[in-house]
């Protein structure tokens, strides 16, 4: 076996650790919060407000939560062995490498579908903005949608990562400032909030539901509420990328390159090195807990302005107005507030589909690793363009073909954002308990966690698949 590998030592931030040095570590979790809060957020947890008041708060609010102890527990194994977990998935039980290629398909499988709807819906947005006529050329979304993708590829190969980490949480920030002012100016009823928060309920349509948009109706509830738990927060095929992107940071054993064979990686276990092993983790921890928690406020506001405002007019956001009724939302503080609303959306959509390029990079990237031994060797700047090609390519021919961008992004929703993440859940416990030592392996606490998280996110995404095919199949 190699030598026991040591922790370096710590950094100046990490002794410290004041609130806002600690701050400092939020990097690559701005990312993962700028992807979804365009879709997640500004889009589903609006409708679901608008579809179902105040009283699915609850499912929104722990889906956030348990997407958080998913990924948490995948970037504290990274920190601690320098390994992205998919690594350790290949020796599962079973045929050599099946659990990482069944992952690897529905992620890669989930890219196109996500940026095809995506830039549909913002260039729907655009129409709305420039006042469009549907008859002409300009007032096609997918011509907007197609001059939105050139855009976003052509900044894929010019920026660096530092730039796209610092573009991602100016927007987050901005955005969130934003949303947050107008929550508590239109004064929602806060005890329905609070009960829909607290009190698990089950999705149901209303009667106005049947009756004004009975394409939505038509759907089964549970899979509109497992679109909105696949889309907020993100899914495996943001979370692969997001771990290879920590990679940049360094932290805790990072820099390690060394392959680890079956065995895992060896890891020194006296009490000195198993110390600063805890101590680094504080970093991981607080990019994950910094990015959902922004997840969770965008999560929770959306869904509060969608129950307070378009609720009781029976507003929902459909079809090719995903993003405009929304405006509400400011205008009702003051009418030039529009203009606020339509460049923070716009920053918030074109931020998802530019910093998506470069997470499924990477997700690629990191999945291909384990089962395609040479990817080890080749550079990722060489990797880039084929992704980048086939995210383009199969996302403009889906976008062009039409239908409605929900119902595009549906099935990777409720795949790759809602059962996968229940399985990863799973994973990470068998990875966690069979590879790191006992002094390093994640608390009972957390532990429990992950159980809960994997089990509801599973269950959920078994049931959203079953009424998705059965609504296919015999709707």
């Amino acid at each position: 076996m190699n030598e026991a590998l040591r922790y370096p030592p710590l950094t100046e931030k990490l002794k410290s650790l004041s609130f806002l040095t600690l701050l400092r570590f939020f990097g690559p979790g701005a990312i993962i919060a700028s992807v979804t809060i365009g879709s997640g957020e500004t889009v589903f947890a609006s409708r679901g407000g608008a579809l179902f008041g105040y009283t699915l708060l609850w499912c929104f609010i722990g889906g956030g939560l348990m997407k958080f102890v998913q990924v948490y527990t995948a970037s504290r194994y990274i920190t601690l062995t320098g390994e992205h977990p998919i690594e350790r998935w290949k020796y599962l039980p079973g045929p050599h490498g099946w659990a990482v290629w069944s992952l690897t398909i529905i992620s890669i499988v989930c890219f196109p579908l996500w940026l095809s709807g995506l830039p549909k819906m913002l260039g729907s947005l655009m129409v709305w903005i420039f006042k469009m006529d549907s008859n002409t050329l300009w007032g096609d979304p997918r011509v907007w949608g197609t001059l939105i993708v050139c855009v976003a590829i052509s900044l894929t190969f010019v920026q660096s990562y530092k730039a796209l980490e610092t573009t991602q949480t100016l927007i987050v920030s901005l955005l969130l400032a934003s949303i947050l002012v107008a929550v508590f100016a239109i004064q929602p009823d806060w005890v329905a909030a609070f009960l829909g928060a607290v009190i698990p309920t089950k999705p149901s349509y209303e009667d106005w539901v049947y009756a004004s948009y009975p394409a939505i109706s038509s759907r089964s509830a549970w899979i509109e509420l497992g679109t909105y738990l696949g889309a907020i927060g993100g899914g495996t095929q943001d979370y692969f990328g997001y771990l290879g992107m920590l990679r940049e940071k360094g932290w805790g054993l990072l820099t390690n390159k060394n392959h680890a064979g079956p065995e895992g990686v060896n890891l020194a276990e006296d009490e000195d090195n198993i110390k600063v092993g805890r101590r680094w983790l504080i970093a991981p921890f607080t990019d994950a807990a910094v990015s959902f928690s922004c997840v969770v406020l965008f999560t929770i506001a959306f869904m509060v302005l969608g129950a307070a405002i378009l609720h009781p007019q029976h507003i929902v956001p459909d079809g090719l107005q995903l993003l405009s009724v929304q405006a509400e939302f400011l205008t009702s503080l003051h009418p030039k507030l529009i203009y606020l609303y339509q460049i923070g959306v716009f920053m918030a959509f074109f931020g998802t589909i530019f910093a998506a390029y470069e997470l499924y990079t990477r997700t690629t990237y990191e999945c291909l690793r384990p089962i395609i031994p040479r990817i080890r060797d080749v550079p990722i700047t060489k990797l880039r363009p084929w992704v980048v090609g086939y995210c383009a390519i199969g996302g403009l021919v889906i976008m062009w073909m039409g239908g409605n961008p929900v119902q595009i992004v549906t099935p990777a929703a409720i795949f790759g954002g809602v059962l996968t993440c229940g399985l990863w859940c799973f994973l990470m416990i068998w990875t966690d308990r069979k590879y790191l030592p006992r002094a390093l392996q994640m608390s009972k606490t957390l532990l429990i966690l992950n159980l809960i998280s994997g089990a509801f996110l599973t269950i959920w995404g078994i049931r959203g698949i079953y009424d998705y095919l059965y609504n296919i199949l015999i709707g």
